[in-house]
């Protein structure tokens, strides 16, 4: 979409048929992505239908904070929209920008010309294989990123599975703020999705998520009563509206760009969802990476040298939130000098803000926690 506007041919390729849904993604968007989709000329078609939301009500290890995360160019709303929600708009738009989208197309490899990315190639279900050429491949296919694979983008900072989710949705929840609950190896969150529905999920360590695989509907109950009673309160006079889902990942960071080539969201970098980060910062870098590509292939400077320039970028940006969403997805105790601290800003709501945005990805985390 980005590209397209800017002029450039662009195609669109994705493996699912249109409308579908990416029941793994963790689809609550900060108020930084929300500015994006505002931006975009996008939002109005998200609120219709996945109404805005602000407050937060965080419960660290028994200290309540109440707030928001800062506002964004004046953008002070989140949206928990369902992914069928989102990527169909975010599809609709491109399409109307000029670029070719086709879905049902898998990407299989990589079309190299020297060592040098030079497009795709996709596979059909009867096995035949076509090669799309291109000078700029971006991959924004997720974790288990075909381009990154087939580039050979380099991992480190690689993190195992440490906590996983149980979730649903529920129609008829009075519930019009993100709740957060954490506790030493367990928690809980809600807040409001799309068509008037509440996600409702439970936090489990992997090795108890591992053992719950069996009965993931009483491993939800318990823990969401146990750390989050209020809300568990809410869930008998509501109406589940489909089945539970269950999920967890590895994170891990990625190189961000090579020759002929750049990955951008989970494909690059996936965090745990613990912070609900991962749309925001698609978001994010799906704007710088545009930018980075129309300044090499309009001719500003060579390709490859704005390609690096955006994987410096991102880096920059987006790796203390990594090591903070990596400490916090252990939901380990507290130190006594951090939990002196949540105590301290309880009722400073300049402070509130400024940690609720570590997670909102406003304030870096290294300039709002204290020091271990």
């Amino acid at each position: 979409m980005l590209l397209a506007r800017k002029g450039h041919r662009v195609l669109l390729l994705d493996r699912d048929r249109f409308p579908s849904d990416m029941g793994q993604s963790t689809h609550l968007i900060h108020p930084l992505g929300v500015a994006h989709l505002r931006t975009w000329g996008v939002l109005s078609q998200i609120a219709a239908r996945a109404v805005p939301f602000t407050d937060w009500r965080v419960d660290l290890h028994g200290t309540v904070l109440e707030g928001a995360p800062p506002a964004v160019d004046g953008h002070d709303t989140s949206h928990g929209p369902r992914r069928r929600l989102l990527d169909g708009v975010l599809a609709e738009a491109a399409v109307a920008a000029g670029a070719e989208f086709r879905d049902g197309v898998r990407v299989v490899d990589l079309a190299l010309d020297d060592g040098r990315v030079a497009g795709v190639v996709t596979g059909g279900a009867d096995g035949s294989r076509q090669v799309e050429r291109a000078r700029l491949v971006i991959g924004a296919d997720g974790p288990g990123s075909v381009v990154a694979r087939a580039a050979g983008a380099r991992e480190s900072l690689v993190e195992p599975v440490v906590q996983s989710n149980i979730w649903s949705y529920w129609e008829g929840i009075a519930l019009d703020h993100v709740r957060l609950y954490i506790r030493e190896r367990k928690g809980a969150f809600a807040f409001p999705s799309s068509d008037g529905t509440v996600l409702v999920a439970a936090n489990l360590m992997h090795d108890e998520f591992v053992r719950a695989r069996h009965d993931r509907e009483a491993a939800f109950h318990a823990r969401v009563a146990d750390v989050a009673p209020d809300l568990h309160a809410m869930l008998p006079e509501a109406r589940q509206t489909e089945e539970f889902h269950a999920g967890c990942t590895r994170a891990f960071v990625r190189e961000a760009a090579g020759p002929g080539w750049a990955l951008v969201g989970d494909a690059g970098m996936k965090k745990d969802p613990v912070t609900a980060q991962g749309i925001s910062t698609a978001f994010r870098c799906a704007e710088m990476a545009a930018e980075a590509a129309d300044e090499g292939l309009g001719g500003g400077r060579p390709l490859d040298e704005a390609l690096a320039a955006y994987a410096a970028a991102r880096d920059e940006w987006l790796l203390p939130y990594y090591r903070f969403t990596a400490q916090l997805a252990r939901f380990a105790r507290p130190t006594e000098r951090l939990a002196t601290y949540y105590r301290a800003i309880r009722d400073d709501p300049a402070e509130t803000a400024r940690l609720f945005g570590a997670v909102a990805l406003t304030h870096s985390p290294e300039d709002v926690l204290p020091a271990a």
